[in-house]
């Protein structure tokens, strides 16, 4: 994970590639969520330096806007129009101010736009805060972190020393239940197998890390999975880890079935009692059948792994997670012949 940028990310580069030609249309007012990475500001200097030369602001509680950009220009007392013909570009980071200052930004932010206008040219004022400027540039980062972002933050962190199985395991269990929480996506699948099979425990201590705010993950809302084991959420949860489990696991279950049949042809046979169930051939039986037919045939080990893949595919048949032991007997099958 190490000198792994968020900013490198395809939602994130579209972000700061989208901010680029603001800038000369007198700048923008730049909304994040709780979903942007962290450093935005820095990064976006990084990304503009080419371009031109951008200079942070920190405005504190309680600070006259004009006062402050005056200040950053070194123009004390300069009126909106002297800072616009200024030419400078300022970076105001402005996300930790309460309303009332918010509300004064917006009313210089409001004159500044208007003043650039009738210039056609100057300086630009780059807000990462929300207010509203009529006339100014505004751009939102809600909604733009993608599954795709989060599988690859994922596969950034995921450890390479484990089997192919678990690595895949844990990126789609990091992405299905954190989502948006990259933080957390990075976390989880660097985390012990026993977290990754069952990450309840996991959750429990990163219990305080929760965000209660409401997230999109794509265009559709996602809620942190701290936030949902704050409020004993536990169906929601279950959900995620299901479904994570059954896009990696099912095919992997499936392939086992299908060796199983090939290895044993000779011994498997359709009876009534699979007749009954409209199995019409011998390929298609399934585990509990398998299980059932070659148990005078296995050795002891190898049938305990057959029933314990038998049982992880009722279980996600059924909108189960898995459970652990099951998974540790059954992976000990033989792959490929």
């Amino acid at each position: 994970m190490r000198g792994a940028d968020p900013w490198s990310l395809p939602a994130a580069r579209q972000f700061l590639t989208e901010i680029e030609p603001l800038v000369w249309k007198g700048g923008a007012v730049i909304c994040c969520d709780a979903s942007t990475p962290p450093g935005l500001a820095a990064r976006l200097i990084t990304h503009l330096r080419e371009t031109v030369p951008v200079e942070r602001v920190n405005p504190a509680p309680g600070q006259l806007p004009l006062a402050v950009l005056g200040e950053a220009c070194g123009l004390p007392g300069a009126t909106t129009a002297r800072i616009v013909a200024s030419g400078r570009v300022l970076l105001i980071e402005a996300q930790e101010l309460p309303v009332a200052d918010l509300a004064r930004w917006a009313h210089v932010l409001t004159e500044f736009a208007a003043c650039f206008g009738k210039a056609d040219d100057g300086g630009a004022l780059l807000f990462l805060g929300d207010a509203g400027v009529p006339g100014f540039g505004r751009l939102e980062w809600s909604r733009r972190l993608r599954r795709v972002d989060a599988m690859i933050w994922a596969e950034f962190a995921v450890p390479s020393g484990r089997n192919d199985l678990l690595q895949r395991l844990a990126v789609d269990l990091a992405v299905e239940l954190c989502g948006w929480r990259l933080d957390l996506v990075a976390d989880l699948v660097s985390q012990r197998v026993e977290d990754i099979l069952n990450p309840m425990g996991w959750l429990q201590r990163h219990a305080d890390q929760a965000i209660s705010a409401q997230i999109s993950f794509g265009l559709t809302a996602f809620a942190c999975p701290l936030h949902l084991l704050a409020r004993g959420d536990q169906v929601e949860l279950r959900r995620r880890i299901w479904t994570a489990q059954l896009s990696v696991l099912f095919p992997w279950i499936e392939g086992h079935r299908q060796r199983l049949i090939k290895r044993h042809r000779k011994h498997l046979y359709l009876d009534e009692h699979l007749k009954a169930l409209g199995v019409a051939s011998v390929e298609d039986i399934e585990l509990g059948g398998l299980r059932r037919q070659l148990g005078r045939v296995l050795v002891r080990d190898e049938a305990e792994q057959v029933a314990a893949l038998a049982n992880l595919r009722n279980d996600l048949a059924h909108r189960k997670p898995i459970a652990v032991e099951d998974f540790h007997l059954a992976i000990q099958m033989r792959g490929e012949d």
